[in-house]
């Protein structure tokens, strides 16, 4: 009981002096990953192609403990930013691009979209999506998980392009785990 009492009049105390906003700043972080992909050539234009990633580890636990949190305090994640940006071959363009959407997958979940880019502008080699605010804490929660880009193509490609995927997870966790 004493327990549970002096984490409220902390918490209280805490609220008084910084202010709720103040507060909940504190227990919010972001989370980064990066993984790889390739667009093999195709000389058809508009299938769409979709390439999956390999699967890519969360270490959810050791980042939400460096955040001094846990699982079980995390109330919210969303992807915060996506950016799609082509490393080989150098000097090409996403003008191959005609549309580009980005799901997650994990383990007994069911895939969801997190963001697309639909009408590309030629001359980009660095892509930023357009995201979906989907709650993907669950997905994030699992040891691992993978995401697949569908592109549909306006144009051939004459060579594989390798791809680099950095996604920005904004997390949200509960005040003092309440």
């Amino acid at each position: 009981m004493k327990s549970k009492t002096g984490t409220v009049l902390l918490a209280l105390v805490i609220m008084s002096s910084f202010g709720c906003k103040e507060l909940e700043k504190l227990t919010q972080f972001t989370m980064s990953f990066n993984s790889k992909i390739t667009i093999p050539s195709t000389s058809i234009v508009d299938l769409p192609v979709s390439v999956r990633t390999p699967a890519i580890p969360t270490n959810s636990e050791a980042l939400f403990s460096q955040n001094e949190t846990n699982a079980a305090s995390i109330d919210e994640i969303q992807l915060q930013s996506m950016t799609l940006t082509i490393d080989n071959p150098a000097n090409s363009t996403f003008n191959f691009f005609k549309s580009v959407e980005v799901f997650m997958d994990a383990d007994g979940l069911s895939e969801v979209s997190l963001g697309s880019k639909t009408d590309v502008v030629d001359g980009l080699i660095s892509l930023d999506l357009t995201t979906t605010g989907a709650n993907i804490k669950e997905y994030i929660l699992r040891n691992e998980f993978t995401i697949r880009v569908q592109t549909t193509t306006d144009e051939t490609i004459n060579s594989d392009h390798e791809i680099n995927i950095n996604t920005v997870f904004f997390v949200d966790a509960k005040i003092l785990g309440q």
